[in-house]
């Protein structure tokens, strides 16, 4: 009886643990935190368990909290590429690149053909502005997955940041070839365009992002700001 008591708790575990989970991907922070907090009475040092709770608490926005919890992991398990990851990604919401550039690091010696890892490097480096830095982690991804649009999207922001606006063009115009129906590429083209003062082409631009899509927010308020200081354009 002993025995069996033993395995119907070790199996309620596992189902609660596999609750998590599913409450994570579906987006459901709060309710895979309430689950965690009685997974935890009785296992307070896992460091699974601290990822996790550190995955949902940043999905709430509490990242102070959750670097913590992963501060906890690192602690307990230092060897799995992804609590670096997760660290960095909790500094890089703070505000702290370079600290989190040195948590990527870490992953990435771990693992080195971690996507996720050198995806997150390169846009901490985008934000420390170090654009050739980020763009060369950005192609490294790309030779094998030619087809990651959010790279694309993040290597052609740091191609025009950096000035390099034609072969920004050619990257959101290359994303709109996999996917049509992408409004942030067709949006940043003409972003692209009218940071050029080509505020014709921007226009064209801003227009077909909304005709993807009808509510983004960010073209119609350029729109509207070009038409204002450009009424010729509109008749």
């Amino acid at each position: 009886m002993v025995v069996a008591g033993k395995k119907i708790m070790k199996a309620k575990k596992a189902y609660t643990a596999a609750t998590v989970i599913r409450d994570i991907q579906r987006e459901r922070p709060e309710k895979a935190l309430k689950s965690l907090e009685k997974l935890m009475k009785s296992s307070p040092e896992n460091p699974v368990l601290w990822n996790l709770k550190g995955v949902a608490l940043g999905m709430t926005g509490e990242h102070e909290k959750s670097l913590a919890c992963y501060e906890k992991v690192l602690e307990n398990d230092p060897a799995p590429a992804v609590y670096w990851n997760n660290k960095g990604l909790a500094l890089q919401n703070l505000g702290r690149f370079s600290e989190a550039e040195q948590m990527y690091l870490e992953a990435l010696e771990r693992e080195p053909d971690s996507l996720e890892a050198r995806y997150n490097l390169a846009n901490t480096l985008q934000s420390l502005e170090r654009f050739e830095e980020a763009l060369e982690h950005y192609k490294k991804i790309l030779n094998d997955r030619p087809d990651h649009i959010l790279t694309m999207l993040n290597m052609g922001n740091a191609m025009a940041a950096f000035c390099r606006f034609d072969e920004a063009i050619s990257v959101y115009q290359e994303i709109l070839e996999i996917c049509p129906e992408y409004p942030d590429a067709a949006y940043n083209i003409g972003h692209t365009y009218e940071e050029q003062g080509k505020t014709d082409d921007a226009a064209v631009w801003y227009t077909k992002t909304l005709e993807i899509d009808p509510e983004y927010h960010h073209a119609k308020e350029q729109l509207e700001l070009l038409k204002k200081g450009n009424q010729d354009l509109f008749r």
